[in-house]
């Protein structure tokens, strides 16, 4: 029987996609990992290299427990750091244990208080952090999700439900869950403006799109799962600092992330590759958030969201273009 680890990250997508590197490390070293995540994002448990487990709230605690246990595992590791994990840890036995640690309680102070810029001493991007929290060493991280051949090949079908062609369109992701991740409408414009394919807006928002020309809207239109599928057959992805961006990467897709009030140095940029482009402007004030939770700049500027939206456009397809 192959060793067993167990790893704990129950939310959120983005997160969840990030600990593809080491399970795909486990996998090529003989070990059999076993992931848990929230029921929540069920739909991503087909596409992962690892045997999913579903945590379903504290109530199914004990359930899950058992369920872990049973597995006979040598490690778990403990890569959220919330109650629940923390209750895991406690419940299922095995011989190792380690724990993610995020950040020191100065740090967490910072985030709390609303101190900015936000400066951390571990600026290493979280998917490595991951890796060696579960004592994995990873040169080249593998961060492809599995897509097997009978899905590539509906989802491809699917397009045509949706009036796409492969490789025909761009997939633009343009709303965020926090305010200061959300695209600026001056840059949409330009993207939709200097777009040489249709374009497709996805996500969950609801942001107005009216005088934004060539836009198929999906939001909120499609599942996670479909979602998965239109980015491998997109042209190119353009996204805010989201799950989805990580589901574009993790589709080995074409990806621009764009980092307005967040920043890479917080390390939730995409795993790093020849497909993978990072826009953010070096600003002394940022990071201000954690997440982009601020609604209103704290210096009344908004500096980190003035990107020069003919140039950025023109370097998000130049990019797209050069790249096979």
């Amino acid at each position: 029987m192959k060793p067993r680890e167990i790893l704990l990250r129950l939310n959120a997508m983005g997160d969840i996609l990030l600990t593809v590197p080491c399970l795909r490390d486990l996998e090529n070293s003989g070990i059999e990992a076993h992931l848990v995540i929230n029921r929540r994002w069920h739909e991503l448990a087909r596409f992962l290299p690892a045997r999913v487990h579903f945590f379903d709230g504290t109530t199914d605690l004990l359930r899950l427990a058992l369920t872990l246990n049973r597995l006979d595992a040598g490690a778990l590791h403990d890569l959220q750091g919330k109650l629940a994990t923390i209750a895991l840890r406690l419940l299922v036995k095995t011989p190792k244990q380690t724990s993610y640690q995020k950040r020191s309680m100065s740090e967490q102070l910072q985030v709390l208080r609303g101190n900015f810029p936000l400066r951390f001493a571990d600026q290493r991007p979280v998917w490595q952090k991951y890796a060696e929290t579960c004592g994995r060493n990873i040169e080249k991280p593998d961060p492809k999700i599995v897509l097997a051949p009978n899905f590539i090949e509906r989802s491809k079908v699917d397009l045509a439900g949706l009036n796409l062609a492969p490789h025909g369109f761009f997939a633009l992701h343009a709303d965020a869950s926090h305010p200061g991740k959300v695209l600026p409408e001056s840059l949409l414009r330009q993207i939709c403006l200097q777009s040489p394919l249709p374009i497709a807006l996805i996500g969950t928002g609801k942001m107005p799109i009216d005088g934004l020309a060539g836009l198929t809207d999906l939001r909120n239109a499609i599942s996670l799962e479909q979602l998965a599928g239109l980015l491998y057959w997109s042209a190119g992805v353009i996204s805010s600092d989201s799950g989805p961006m990580h589901l574009a990467r993790a589709v080995d897709a074409k990806v621009a992330g764009i980092f307005l009030q967040t920043s890479p140095v917080l390390g939730f940029s995409p795993v790093p590759g020849p497909k993978a482009l990072v826009i953010s402007k070096d600003l002394d004030c940022k990071p201000c958030s954690l997440h982009g939770q601020r609604a209103v700049c704290p210096l009344q500027h908004s500096a980190c969201r003035d990107l020069e939206p003919e140039s950025t456009a023109t370097a998000i397809f130049n990019f797209f273009e050069k790249q096979p």
